[in-house]
């Protein structure tokens, strides 16, 4: 669900009340917030999909998380922009965006209810009736859309290390690209802390993990893509590479920006 075609998200206001006035700060609508991490990702080695997003992973004043999220093409072909909520334990909620479904725009909304997540689909210009779609959903239920990778690296907060080995999960998608909802399962294992050395000699410890997301097909048969994903002991996303669906590293390397040094370490 990250790698696949551009599409034009809804664009989401990000603004910062002035300090004088000593009000509080309102980030995408959502006042009394604080920004717990922001940066950008740099994503090389994917020809038409290499890319770059920019996000920033907000605290609500109600304990709830927001992400707000920019992926641009480095072709220039796209920029696309999305929202994420989850709640005070980073459980997923919803998210929203504007994709491209053949080839008219069209506004998206994902709304979790109990043990499903409803999905909404409805043109933009008002023609037409908007298309429903309600995949599964439980407690570890994660909501994606793609292209942004930051479900992945929200996900690798419900990692149990005190019961360790890999660890499955319900992971609800839409694509913005085209005219289909997946339910998809997501295996995910923490292999190991590793201490790298940038150019600079400078250290920084990670977290490794790996992460499978299989996608059924039509005869029953699933594709299967995985990633390594990395964090810092802070659970800051650091860097993911795709792999091929037999695990062999395909190429596609995404790199924090400031760390570009790590990439070739990793």
């Amino acid at each position: 669900m990250h790698y696949f075609s551009p599409v034009l998200l809804l664009t989401l206001v990000v603004s910062i009340a002035d300090a004088a006035t000593s009000a509080p700060a309102t980030y995408a609508g959502v006042s009394g917030a604080a920004v717990l991490d922001s940066g950008a990702f740099v994503v090389v080695g994917g020809g038409p999909f290499d890319r770059e997003e920019n996000f920033e992973m907000i605290q609500r004043a109600d304990g709830g998380h927001t992400v707000v999220n920019t992926v641009t093409a480095k072709s220039g072909s796209y920029r696309v922009q999305g929202r994420f909520d989850w709640d005070a334990d980073w459980n997923a909620q919803s998210a929203d965006g504007i994709g491209i479904h053949n080839g008219k725009a069209v506004s998206i909304t994902m709304r979790r209810a109990g043990k499903q997540v409803k999905i909404s689909v409805a043109p933009l210009d008002g023609s037409g009736k908007p298309k429903s779609a309600v995949t599964a959903c439980d407690p570890s239920c994660f909501i994606d859309m793609s292209p942004s990778i930051m479900p992945m690296f929200v996900m690798t907060r419900h990692y149990d290390f005190a019961k360790g080995g890999e660890q499955d999960y319900l992971w609800a998608a839409q694509d913005l690209d085209n005219d289909r909802s997946l339910s998809t399962s997501v295996r995910m294992l923490f292999d190991a802390n590793k201490e790298a050395k940038r150019s600079n000699n400078e250290p920084v410890r990670l977290r490794h993990f790996t992460f499978v997301e299989s996608i059924p097909l039509p005869g029953g048969k699933v594709f299967k893509m995985s990633f390594d994903l990395w964090t810092d002991l802070e659970h800051r996303p650091m860097a993911f590479r795709a792999k091929s669906p037999g695990g062999a590293a395909a190429g596609i390397v995404g790199v924090r920006k400031g760390y570009e040094d790590l990439r070739g370490v990793l």
